[in-house]
């Protein structure tokens, strides 16, 4: 039943944010929904990043945990998971303390952002990011991977960042009632949050 719902929100995110947004916040499992897209989407990358330690790559950037690039894609595999449900938390945090400042009556939880934060994180980076990453690492191998210049490995990555951030401005507007500059407050902070959490870890 969860995985349906998941799979139902997962279209209506790309087709209707704005509705889905809002159904999903008064949605039961609203927070389940959040938590169990993130912790699909984290297995999934896991599997990826075992699959690029086989393939032979190695980060592209020096790594910031005391972790050889060698080995580094073998041990991501395990600490994908933790670190997807940590960022998905401490994102969903920082946003609900930022409207907290403007909306100080207690009608919204921080459970109510987390459901649509959940879906806002998973969808750009499933499609920009675990698809290309997971179907043509293997079939380039890592002495040609990516398969693009350097500029487009940009727009692949800067693509889904802000996709999220304008997922997490609308969840905002739904879930606060919040004004435009409190939402793009929101926007920023969230991305930024996923940002960080992403720089530190994942390469």
């Amino acid at each position: 039943m969860m995985f349906a719902k998941i799979f139902k929100y997962f279209w209506r995110w790309i087709v209707k944010p704005g509705t889905a947004a809002e159904d999903q916040l008064y949605d039961k499992k609203n927070a389940g929904i959040g938590f169990w897209a993130v912790f699909i989407f984290a297995i999934l990358y896991s599997g990826t990043a075992l699959l690029l330690h086989l393939t032979g790559f190695r980060p592209a950037f020096a790594p910031i945990l005391p972790i050889p690039k060698e080995t580094y894609y073998f041990w991501q595999t395990f600490f994908t998971l933790p670190w997807a449900v940590v960022s998905w938390l401490f994102a969903g945090l920082i946003i609900f303390l930022w409207n907290r400042i403007f909306t100080r009556e207690a009608k919204r939880r921080i459970s109510d952002i987390l459901g649509p934060l959940g879906m806002a994180f998973v969808i750009p980076w499933f499609f920009f990011t675990w698809l290309p990453e997971t179907l043509l690492a293997p079939i380039f191998g890592s002495w040609y991977f990516p398969p693009w210049p350097a500029w487009l490995e940009i727009i692949r990555l800067t693509i889904p960042a802000l996709w999220m951030a304008a997922l997490i401005y609308i969840s905002a507007r739904k879930i606060f009632d919040a004004k435009w500059f409190q939402c793009v407050g929101s926007a920023l902070l969230g991305t930024a949050a996923f940002g960080l959490m992403f720089i530190l870890f994942m390469r």
